[in-house]
């Protein structure tokens, strides 16, 4: 399985309400009209006091995941009609985003029923290899865990043919904690203390 992961900044005029309601409800239904689309997931940033300092100076407000089988499903999507609308239409809503193209590897898999929120852990480039290890085996011990995927980076940079500005945070790795509830995951990271790594807490909402 292949997932792209955009980390996507709103514009300045833009408030946070107006930002995710044109994401969830005019963005959204073009990208799941993308050919050879597995599976969509946009992740809503949301605030949290698990939110660390590293993750809040990137400015990032929210995380789309679009899932491919393979390079060919994935390549049908590329050049297409709708991914040119989607273009146009993120000049509307998104002042800057990069996107990060990666192999997908479930550590914990992920329980048959379980809540929206997750911990999104983004590796700044250049972290070491037994960095990440480590911090995806003790993220596998969280308790009331619900699922723990790690996303190996492939390549990162512009986002093709888009014409909204590129954010340059690059990332060496992605993991995703899954719980049932915010009080769960805050309840279990509630020791947990990693300046190194940016931690941000989402909502998912799975379009496709």
């Amino acid at each position: 399985m292949i997932a792209a992961i955009s980390l996507m900044r709103r514009q300045e005029q833009v408030d946070l309400a107006r930002f995710r309601r044109h994401w969830l409800d005019i963005h959204g239904p073009l990208v799941c009209a993308f050919a050879g689309l597995h599976r969509y997931v946009q992740c809503h940033v949301i605030e949290s006091p698990v939110m660390n300092d590293l993750a809040r100076r990137m400015r990032i407000d929210g995380f789309p995941i679009l899932y491919f089988a393979n390079d060919e499903d994935r390549a049908k999507a590329h050049g297409s009609p709708e991914m040119a609308a989607c273009n146009v239409d993120s000049r509307l809503f998104i002042g800057a985003v990069s996107r990060v193209i990666t192999d997908v590897e479930q550590v914990v898999p992920p329980a048959e029923e379980r809540g929206r929120i997750s911990l999104l852990l983004l590796f700044p480039e250049g972290t070491d290899a037994d960095t990440i290890d480590g911090t995806i085996a003790r993220a596998a011990r969280l308790p009331r865990l619900r699922g723990l995927t790690r996303y190996r980076v492939r390549e990162q940079g512009r986002a093709p043919a888009s014409t909204v500005g590129h954010l340059a945070v690059a990332v060496a790795a992605v993991a995703q904690a899954r719980f049932d509830s915010i009080v769960d995951l805050e309840g279990a990271l509630a020791a947990w203390d990693d300046p190194g790594v940016a931690q941000f807490v989402v909502e998912e909402h799975r379009l496709a």
